[in-house]
């Protein structure tokens, strides 16, 4: 085969490729909205601990579970401000819907198992299903700390 038809062929097959990446629907977009809570300062379990929690998520107005909210829970859990492996928190998230006035919680918990050396928040997720509306969300712990409030629409 010359090259000349072959250059033809690749032309062609190029231009069939093309048009059929073109053509074809976009793949589905997923639709979504930052939030955050805010940081509270608390006291942590373990010998000397402290340190800072607060949650960073979603909402999706086109979800498949209308009225969710996805959070990751983010905790500095330290002594003397350096991270300390022996650190324990379970931070809880209350919430209420203040349009259907339905409420619940969700506990994740955080630390226990980081190194001293750890350079990140440690990590817990919680899924809140609390229906579409304006929603309070109060960060907690059962330690003493500084209170965290916000607010905002769920879809």
């Amino acid at each position: 085969m010359s090259h000349h038809k072959l250059a033809k062929i690749s032309l062609a097959a190029s231009a069939v490729i093309a048009a059929v990446i073109a053509t074809s629907a976009p793949a589905a977009a997923s639709n979504y909205i930052p939030v955050e809570l805010p940081m509270t300062t608390t006291g942590a379990h373990g010998l000397g601990c402290s340190g800072d929690v607060w949650a960073v998520g979603n909402v999706y107005p086109d979800g498949d579970v209308p009225g969710t909210v996805d959070l990751q829970l983010k905790g500095w859990l330290k002594v003397f401000g350096i991270p300390a492996p022996w650190c324990t928190l379970a931070p809880t998230v209350q919430w209420h819907n203040l349009d259907t006035g339905a409420t619940g919680q969700a506990s994740t918990s955080l630390g226990a198992w980081q190194p001293f050396f750890w350079s990140a928040p440690v990590v817990g997720n919680l899924r809140l299903v609390t229906g579409p509306g304006q929603v309070e969300f109060t960060l907690t712990t059962d330690l003493p700390h500084t209170p965290s409030v916000t607010s905002f629409r769920v879809y």
